[in-house]
């Protein structure tokens, strides 16, 4: 019985705020746990900081066993133009969660300087659209007859930009970053009883660093922190070991939530994918086995730079 009603809670989660009668605000972006092989996704500096025409795939399926549970499905490409101060990228992020399906694309562009011999620091916009759909009528509710649960979200198109700062090195990078500013208000069933349900600004603050033990062994700690609007914070914290410029195995614990394990190889200095999993500590760990992603991300050098070894960041 437990279950049941847990699942219907999380197909519902994306829009609680149709079942309240006030404004309500909670963390809505997709999450990753491989977010350093990804910051494109959030921030838009990041955009032609490896240097290469950059293409990555992630895919996340989270709380695996629990219907309704968020999936989520990711592409990004940067690249520096050929004057190299300029850089453009491109995300697209599918997200479904619950009866709600959301696509976002997203145009990005930054402006990168020296700041040091080896540092860079990079402003970055970005602007897209999302489009939300959801479909109510799948959920299992008490009341049938209620309005708010069968008046459909269909294909609601929701303009938005965002802004972010990158600085980094070939040792270490530090991102702070608003992707969407913009809080637009859910139409269709968002409106049932004059509730407000509304897209939620997100910030983002990124570090990492890399320490070298030894010719062998490099020692990478992250993290990522994540501030919704009326939400709690959001804290990750990483350390991944790198042998030999090739092999990352790493874990990481996000507070209140999940262990986080991941490994990713390089199988040339232009070639790599990982995988990564969550171990949910909630109380979803009763019903659920936990979290996946897989990443693969492969830099074309059209520059004539050459890859000597990985790019860490």
């Amino acid at each position: 019985m437990k279950k049941t009603v847990l699942k219907i809670t999380v197909g519902i989660a994306a829009m609680l705020a149709l079942a309240t009668t006030t404004e309500v605000s909670a963390q809505q972006d997709a999450q990753f746990s491989m977010y350093m092989f990804n910051p494109l996704s959030i921030n838009p500096a990041y955009a032609g900081s490896r240097d290469a025409l950059s293409v990555t795939m992630l895919g996340r399926n989270q709380w695996v066993n629990i219907d309704g549970a968020p999936t989520t499905a990711t592409l990004s490409i940067h690249t520096p133009l050929r004057f190299e101060a300029i850089s453009l990228g491109l995300s697209v992020i599918q997200d479904e969660i619950g009866p709600t399906k959301t696509t976002g694309i997203y145009a990005d562009l930054s402006y990168r300087f020296q700041v040091s011999k080896k540092s860079r620091l990079a402003f970055g916009l970005k602007g897209g659209t999302d489009v939300m759909s959801a479909d109510f009528s799948d959920l299992r509710v008490t009341d049938k007859s209620d309005e708010q649960y069968f008046t459909p979200i269909q294909n609601q198109i929701m303009p938005n930009f965002g802004f972010g700062i990158y600085l980094h090195s070939e040792d270490y990078y530090v991102g702070l970053t608003a992707p969407k500013i913009i809080k637009n208000e859910l139409e269709g069933g968002a409106q049932v009883n004059n509730v407000v349900s509304s897209q939620d600004r997100h910030f983002f603050l990124t570090a990492g660093k890399t320490f070298k033990v030894n010719s062998v062994i490099d020692i990478v700690p992250s993290f990522i922190a994540k501030a919704v609007e009326d939400a709690p914070l959001s804290l990750d914290v990483n350390v991944n070991f790198m042998f030999y410029d090739k092999l990352w195995i790493g874990g990481g614990y996000r507070f209140g939530d999940s262990f986080i394990g991941n490994i990713v190889y390089h199988f040339t200095p232009q070639f790599r994918a990982g995988y990564a999993y969550d171990y949910t500590t909630s109380d979803l760990s009763n019903f659920n086995t936990g979290s996946h992603e897989i990443m693969i991300n492969y830099d074309l050098d059209f520059l004539g730079k050459g890859f000597k070894t990985p790019r860490r960041f």
